[in-house]
């Protein structure tokens, strides 16, 4: 069967790739803050129909679409509703129409569970370790780097998927909703509503991952084929961050 070309307010795109470079180069016209003009508007508002969240996101209606950041460092589109609350909403989401599975919805949790003591590690080494620049070696090049520059790496074999699917294996965990925050306004990351498995994952992903510091664009490109051998000098996790 071919694929169906996405068509919005008239507008027809024939893959999905070519939806997603014209609602980003959308979004990058605007400034943080800056509602969509009228043309824009009644492109989202037909993209927001697609969403598999589409009643909850408009509402009680869309009074206008604007661009702001989220709690990273991005920014999306928001919808400010008639009744002045506001949500936000992936055009990414909207355009393959379909939401994240459950098991992705649990790695999420997983990683933003993890992810401010990982920040703090990442400090720590480099303070410990970074030279009069304030630079320390990439584990793979060797080459000097500052910390907005590295991304800490969870080596091979040991890649924070495998951590989870290990995890799940070994405490044979099946994923159920319950156990996760429900999508909500503002919400841009997936966290545990069972806060004991929550610390028993935290516990077994500091007992067995093998951490170090790579230049960002390494962990782009790092593909299957990668050799596996010893980090020339590993990140050391506190040991008190896995203690029972």
């Amino acid at each position: 069967m071919a694929r169906q070309p996405i068509v919005l307010n008239g507008k027809e795109f024939k893959f999905q790739k070519n939806a997603k470079e014209y609602f980003k180069q959308m979004l990058e016209r605007y400034r943080n803050g800056q509602t969509v003009d009228t043309d824009d508007h009644e492109m989202l508002l037909a993209l927001i129909e697609r969403h598999l969240e589409a009643d909850k996101k408009i509402g009680c209606g869309v009074k206008c679409f604007y661009k702001d950041r989220t709690d990273m460092p991005t920014s999306c589109f928001w919808i400010e509703r008639k009744d002045g609350s506001k949500t936000d909403f992936s055009y990414l989401t909207a355009i393959a129409a379909r939401g994240k599975s459950l098991y992705q919805e649990f790695v999420e949790a997983c990683r933003n569970a993890v992810q401010d003591d990982l920040k703090k590690i990442k400090e720590q080494f480099f303070k410990k370790y970074a030279d009069e620049t304030g630079k320390v070696k990439c584990d793979i090049t060797g080459e000097k780097v500052a910390i907005y520059e590295t991304h800490l790496d969870h080596k091979k074999p040991l890649t924070f998927q495998v951590l989870v699917n290990t995890f799940l294996a070994a405490n044979e965990v099946e994923i159920k909703p319950e156990m996760l925050s429900m999508s909500q306004d503002g919400q841009f990351q997936t966290t545990f509503l069972d806060i004991e498995l929550k610390e028993k994952f935290k516990r077994y992903h500091y007992k067995m991952a093998d951490l170090r510091i790579i230049k960002t664009e390494l962990n782009l490109s790092l593909g299957g084929s990668e050799r596996i051998l010893k980090s020339k000098n590993p990140v050391i996790i506190p040991k008190e961050l896995f203690d029972d």
